[in-house]
């Protein structure tokens, strides 16, 4: 019999009903969730559904992708294929957080990482943007979270507090020059840019050591004062350099702040504050009073979601629901506020790891499904009725849409650059939860306990039972092994790759291998001694 539909077809649809069923559920979710929180709170505008046919009333120009390259750069060859994807899914520019990837020079030169880029790496990653008419925004860091610089023996002297290679001191008289420097290589580069980040969020210790503490004294100054400050200095070295630069920092360092410490000229006309948070809900960390004293302190506000990086430091796979909540809760604010702050723009984060000293988290190739379907969500979905996510199995050439929704769900089959990166990782996450339930099983704790394991001592049956499903996870990890190293070498170095396998298959090969060997052991024996086990005198 002659088939109507070819049965690739009959997948992909199937997959299409599956998604809007789960996403219909996930609405009702979402919507109960917001409508109890705003009965609570009432700071809620009526929210649309995540997902819905209405195109939100949301003006934000520009929609800037966070690309964290702590060490874990991404090859050159990888941005050519990845660049004009993010154009296509709605990005206007990409923020490049450079930390030890940059090639500096003269007194910095021992900073950048051995596996840094070059300067004409960057000069490619700029014209690569620029065919794709992509804004790039470097990013460097200029008070806390210098931990890639203080860490080195070099600039030990540096430090605000010295166990600590956080937080640089602002009262050395060194220090600025030291800064100065940085921002001047890292501006050469980009000296077409239009922006740049240069941090200022969490600065832990902030006056801690005797320099500032006896400069607070002379000067009577407070720490906001000395934050201030050293914020002045950053500013005017950019400012001597390109009046014309915008210069973006996070704002978490002034939700505490009393307003007339803040409410200044400068604060309205030289920097744009970047008010971010990535938990699922923005409301419950910024309420209406930050956003009526932000309307009062800044000209203009820029936002930071996430995309990826945010849900926990050594999560290797996506939460997307996470992240998709995230954005969401950020659509509501725009529209609550849009009449009373400018938003000029949303920063996508995606980071690499917590710090500088952190396991690497999701990859970005891991990250795309999540960052597409909130770049879609940021444009109001404007060319499809059916919303972000089979747009998104569009773009991204996914046969399985609803793979889409998260590990639960199985692989999306995506074919987007570096898709097979996101494929065996979650192929891996699977091996991992497969040899939980293993583990978890009655059987391997009655019987494979560790003191089974030590005296090879069980009873065989129940070891039997559980031995194919262990031989498979075996037999696929190897599978996985080769695959995801094959994969990730497309897009990073084997520094990169090493990592990853050490942090996490590593491990967990050994485990496997543990188990398999013990269970191995036990099925080979066939008589076993009399107890005590490990008795001396037991022949």
């Amino acid at each position: 019999m002659k088939l109507l539909f070819h049965p690739k077809s009959i997948v992909f649809l199937s997959g299409i009903i599956i998604i809007l069923l789960i996403f219909y559920v996930l609405n009702i979710i979402s919507v109960h969730s917001v409508n109890s929180k705003t009965a609570n709170r009432k700071t809620y505008k009526n929210r649309k559904q995540p997902f819905s046919e209405k195109i939100r009333k949301i003006d934000i120009p520009e929609r800037i992708v966070h690309i964290d390259l702590k060490g874990a750069p991404p090859k050159i060859s990888y941005f050519s294929q990845l660049l004009p994807l993010l154009r296509k899914m709605g990005a206007t520019g990409i923020l490049l957080e450079y930390e030890d990837m940059f090639p500096y020079s003269g007194v910095l030169s021992n900073v950048s990482a051995l596996n840094a880029y070059t300067l004409e790496d960057i000069r490619e990653i700029i014209k690569f943007s620029q065919t794709n008419n992509l804004k790039v925004v470097p990013f460097i860091q200029v008070f806390g979270q210098l931990d890639f610089l203080l860490k080195l023996g070099s600039f030990v002297d540096f430090r605000e507090v010295p166990s600590f290679p956080s937080t640089i001191c602002p009262s050395d008289n060194n220090t600025l020059l030291l800064l100065q420097s940085m921002i001047e290589q890292v501006m050469d580069v980009h000296n077409t840019s239009d922006m740049i980040h240069i941090g200022f969020g969490s600065v832990p210790f902030l006056g801690h050591c005797h320099k500032c503490i006896n400069r607070m004294l002379t000067q009577q100054l407070t720490k906001t004062q000395l934050f201030l400050e050293h914020l002045r200095w950053i500013v005017k070295i950019i400012k001597h350099k390109n009046p014309s630069l915008k210069v973006l920092i996070w704002d978490d360092f002034f939700r505490t702040c009393k307003q007339e410490e803040v409410e200044t000229n400068f604060m309205k006309t030289e920097i744009t504050p970047v008010v971010w948070w990535y938990g699922k809900d923005v409301y419950d960390e910024l309420g209406p009073s930050l956003w009526n004293t932000y309307s009062r302190i800044f000209n203009n506000v820029w936002l930071g979601s996430a995309f990826k990086g945010t849900s926990g430091s050594s999560k290797y796979v996506s939460e997307i629901n996470h992240y998709i909540q995230n954005q969401n809760s950020w659509l509501s604010v725009i529209e609550e506020y849009q009449e009373k702050i400018n938003f000029q723009g949303i920063i996508l984060t995606g980071r690499q790891r917590y710090d500088h000293f952190a396991v690497l988290c999701e990859l970005l190739p891991v990250g795309i499904p999540a960052l597409a379907m909130n770049l879609r969500l940021l444009q109001g979905f404007k060319d499809s009725p059916l919303g972000p996510p089979l747009e998104v199995a569009k773009i991204l050439q996914c046969d399985q849409p609803y793979g889409l929704i998260g590990t639960a769900f199985g692989s999306p089959k995506c074919k987007f650059p570096g898709a097979d990166v996101l494929e065996f990782t979650i192929h891996f996450h699977q091996l991992q939860q497969d040899f939980l339930e293993i583990t978890d099983d009655f059987r391997v704790k009655g019987w494979l306990s560790d003191y089974n394991k030590l005296h090879s001592y069980s009873n065989p049956k129940h070891v039997e039972e559980i031995a194919v499903a262990l031989d498979r996870i075996k037999s696929e990890l190897q599978v996985v092994n080769i695959g995801i190293s094959n994969a990730m070498l497309k897009v990073y170095d084997e520094f990169t790759v090493m990592e990853w396998l050490d942090t996490y298959l590593s491990p967990f090969e050994k485990e496997v291998s543990s188990l398999w060997e013990a269970k191995k052991r036990i099925l080979s024996t066939t008589s076993w001694q009399r107890k005590p086990l490990g008795h001396s005198s037991e022949l």
